[in-house]
């Protein structure tokens, strides 16, 4: 037998309602990201989805407890991976993503001059938010961003690599695309 989602999909299939939630539950105590999936997709407020799971392996990621740590790029970038699979509601995706670029900053503005994969890294993904808001044609909601951007940008403004270029660049830019 082949290992494929349409063969999981046909012995589904026969599940009593009772089976599938046994089987959701045992997934749910299987590993705290199927957790962190489930709350994501089902237990949203009027506040919207608990991020913090998600915020908390970005920090871990990005700006680890212990300084000689090795930042892990694609496990922050996977977290919000991880959050777009189980909800991807673009205003809680932009804040995971404009989370993981201030845990950036913090880490360069307490640490440094970091490496150009870094700064690489957070202009890149600075630039994801902005690619977005451009996208969407809501000057309301760019509006909302436009104010927090430039205030992450003035924190690092005169960080090394070009990377304050970089971002006030990806903020012209976003400017431009408002009017």
């Amino acid at each position: 037998m082949t290992k494929s989602w349409t063969a999981i999909k046909g012995a589904l299939s026969g599940f009593s309602r009772g089976q599938l939630m046994g089987l959701v539950q045992d997934l749910y105590r299987a590993d705290p990201k199927n957790q962190d999936f489930l709350h994501a997709r089902f237990l949203v407020s009027d506040g919207g989805t608990d991020l913090s799971p998600y915020k908390k392996r970005i920090k871990a990621a990005i700006n680890p407890s212990r300084w000689d740590a090795p930042i892990k790029y694609r496990d922050a970038r996977r977290a919000i991976s991880d959050y777009n699979k189980a909800r991807g509601q673009l205003g809680e995706t932009l804040e995971l993503m404009f989370y993981y670029v201030k845990c950036g900053n913090d880490v360069t503005l307490e640490f440094g001059d970091m490496d150009e994969a870094f700064y690489n890294s957070m202009g890149s993904m600075f630039g994801s938010i902005v690619k977005k808001l451009s996208v969407q044609a809501n000057p309301e909601l760019t509006a909302t961003w436009l104010d927090r951007l430039e205030k992450e940008y003035q924190r690092v403004a005169n960080t090394g690599w070009g990377y304050g270029d970089e971002l006030g660049s990806y903020l012209e830019d976003l400017r431009s695309s408002q009017t």
